[in-house]
């Protein structure tokens, strides 16, 4: 097995988790194991409201799940980067903080571990000490002079145990997201 059998079984524990939070003003759509592109084409189909602005690019990168959380004919999106590991590594975190860098359009990034086994550890060493010294930034703010633009996402870093719950790793102290509560918050802004 491999992360992309749990995709399914996460989204939907996912948005249940998230829809409770929420409330019921908010529709909660999901598209996996595709290109950016497809995937907010399926999450427009899904919802029926418009995520791509006209004449905007959007990059085919080929991404895990994408999540449209959506309130009066507007959505936000949310990049998940899954890995089934029995734990992360820094290069792990490098790959989502990438794929939102050149997406742009995304605010909100989660590195999820799929849990391999039932370790104790869910981060690297080398992780766990940058994260410990307060040393990985989480809340981005990217200056594209070059086309005048800037783009700011922020991330977190969650895991899930198949048949069983979604935890996440506390990153607060270093502006990450790091419950249900503060991702309803950001979402709701």
């Amino acid at each position: 097995m491999n992360e992309i059998s749990y995709y399914e079984e996460f989204s939907k524990k996912f948005t249940q988790y998230l829809s409770s939070y929420l409330g019921s003003d908010f529709k909660i759509y999901y598209s996996c194991n595709n290109t950016l592109d497809v995937l907010v084409k399926d999450l427009e189909l899904q919802s029926g409201i418009t995520i791509k602005p006209e004449n905007s690019y959007i990059p085919k990168l080929k991404v895990d799940i994408v999540f449209a959380v959506c309130e009066n004919n507007t959505a936000r999106l949310i990049l998940i980067e899954a890995k089934y590991l029995p734990q992360l590594s820094l290069k792990d975190y490098s790959q989502l903080s990438g794929y939102l860098q050149v997406a742009k359009t995304i605010d909100i990034g989660l590195l999820l571990l799929v849990q391999k086994g039932s370790g104790i550890n869910k981060l690297s060493n080398d992780f766990q000490e940058i994260l410990r010294l307060k040393k990985l930034p989480m809340n981005w703010l990217i200056d594209l002079q070059q086309f005048n633009e800037q783009h700011n996402f922020k991330t977190g870093i969650i895991s899930y145990m198949p048949d069983n719950g979604i935890d996440w790793v506390d990153t607060k102290e270093i502006h990450g997201i790091s419950s249900f509560e503060e991702l309803t918050n950001i979402i709701k802004t």
